[in-house]
């Protein structure tokens, strides 16, 4: 594009002077006021015009369209670094995946490699999905690679019995005195008492039922109505004091469970409230964590609740995750034991007392049917 500059008087004489002497194509690209005088021999006397610089393309090409060009080659090329971008990323993913792939098939064999795979689907962390498979194979000679010792349940369920610990139905035949729930806000504790203390009953213990949680609206009555059918001794401590009295009162019982108040494992000040409540007697204190809580969550609630002695845990909702390997990652780093799995809200079913058959199955199986019935303790 060449440019000229014109003198004119006016912005549409300009305008006029463009089309007439050089087309459509022209555009103004600047103009400036200048003075200049009226006649030469007058030097006071002056005129005010306009000095305009013009564009006009060599090629003809109108400049709003060259522009327009310009900027649809700029956005090709965005696009094309954004294409070149994403698949960039992709070659690098399908690189990870295949020297993984390469790994577990130079490692394993196609059974385990699937096995394996399941289970990371399921939410296990892969590192320790790889750790558990390696536990439950064997050198395979023929194969050249590790296989599973045995069958693929028996082998697994193996693998779980020496990496993670749980305690189902061994709490009833060793049962402790004091067995309270403590946890977040929300995770069940109260309906998780009401089916612990069903099973217990059924499998011949003498209950006793005591609740701290006189706060929640309608918690106290939820509890007795479940209580009161099972014809259980039912107290209510709203202090230490009151607390121990109710333990007291209930020497005679095999096993006192206590429901608490849902805590906030943010809210250190009312964490420290329920200390004064379970320092004055010798309790079994477990920690109720949802199955469907991220990874990352669940630790955070270990660490807060982490002020009371805790001896293990029990998972609830696991109906409501599709992803239960958060119980087996968490299960694993922490190796606290596993008392129970609730996997509904139906009083008194719904609950599994944890055991490496479940476990297993829990991986192994596309579909679960949660019924406690194979898992209670008469079975």
């Amino acid at each position: 594009m060449r440019t000229e500059k014109i003198i004119v008087s006016s912005l549409q004489e300009a305008v006029e002077e463009l089309k007439r002497s050089y087309g459509e194509n022209a555009v103004v690209l600047s103009s400036r006021v200048i003075k200049r005088r009226k006649w030469w021999f007058f030097p006071f006397l002056t005129t005010t015009l306009l000095e305009v610089t013009i564009g006009i393309p060599e090629n003809e090409k109108d400049f709003k369209e060259e522009l327009s060009e310009k900027l649809k080659v700029y956005e090709e090329l965005q696009h094309l670094r954004d294409t070149l971008s994403k698949v960039i990323k992709n070659i690098q993913t399908a690189e990870e995946k295949d020297q993984n792939q390469q790994e577990h098939s130079e490692e394993f064999s196609l059974r385990a490699q699937r096995i394996l795979s399941r289970m990371v689907y399921r939410g296990v962390r892969k590192e320790i999905a790889k750790k558990l498979i390696e536990e439950a194979c064997g050198f395979d000679i023929e194969l050249g690679k590790l296989d599973f010792k045995e069958d693929v349940y028996r082998s697994l369920t193996d693998s779980f019995e020496k990496n993670i610990s749980v305690e189902g139905n061994k709490i009833i035949e060793q049962t402790p005195k004091v067995i309270v729930l403590v946890g977040p806000t929300g995770v069940g504790k109260t309906t998780t008492i009401a089916k612990l203390s069903y099973l217990f009953k059924r499998a011949g213990k003498k209950v006793g039922v005591i609740t701290l949680d006189s706060y929640r609206v309608g918690a106290v009555e939820q509890l007795r109505s479940f209580i009161k059918i099972m014809e259980l001794p039912f107290k209510i401590a709203d202090s230490p004091e009151e607390f121990l009295k109710g333990i007291k009162e209930m020497s005679n019982r095999d096993v006192i469970f206590v429901d608490t108040a849902g805590r906030s494992h943010h809210d250190k000040l009312k964490l420290n409230e329920l200390k004064p409540f379970l320092e004055s007697c010798e309790a079994s204190i477990y920690l109720t964590l949802s199955a469907n809580l991220s990874e990352p969550v669940m630790y955070e609630v270990i660490m807060q609740f982490s002020i009371f002695p805790i001896k293990g845990l029990v998972f609830s909702k696991l109906d409501e995750t599709s992803y239960p390997g958060n119980v087996i990652n968490v299960a694993y780093r922490t190796q606290l034991p596993i008392l129970c799995f609730t996997t509904g809200q139906t009083v008194p079913d719904d609950i599994v007392m944890a055991d490496y058959g479940y476990i297993t199955k829990l991986m192994l199986e596309e579909k679960h049917e949660f019924e406690s019935a194979g898992n209670s303790p008469e079975a």
